[in-house]
């Protein structure tokens, strides 16, 4: 549990994004609304009782929760630069 707070210390590391408003990037406004949906599925499933769908759901949320900041948010900012500076 601890390492789904400490994951948020690698932002600054991990967004090299050249435009700091993530108003004008569409690829991170998409997953970051889709991870906003996870955390309301995580939020969900949490107060289930631990029993077979809920398991698998769990944990492919956190699965996802930890790809986003991981390999979600380096490569949508990765092409967002490429494309940004290839206009």
């Amino acid at each position: 549990m601890i390492s789904s707070i400490l994951i948020l210390l690698l932002l600054p590391i991990l967004d090299k994004s050249k435009l700091r408003s993530k108003g004008f990037t569409i690829l991170n406004k998409f997953f970051f609304w889709v991870f906003v949906f996870n955390f309301f599925i995580l939020m969900f499933i949490g107060s289930q009782h631990v029993e077979q769908p809920f398991i698998t759901i769990g944990q492919l949320s956190t699965a996802f929760y930890f790809l986003y900041f991981v390999l979600v948010l380096p490569i949508t900012t990765v092409t967002e630069n490429y494309l940004f500076n290839h206009r």
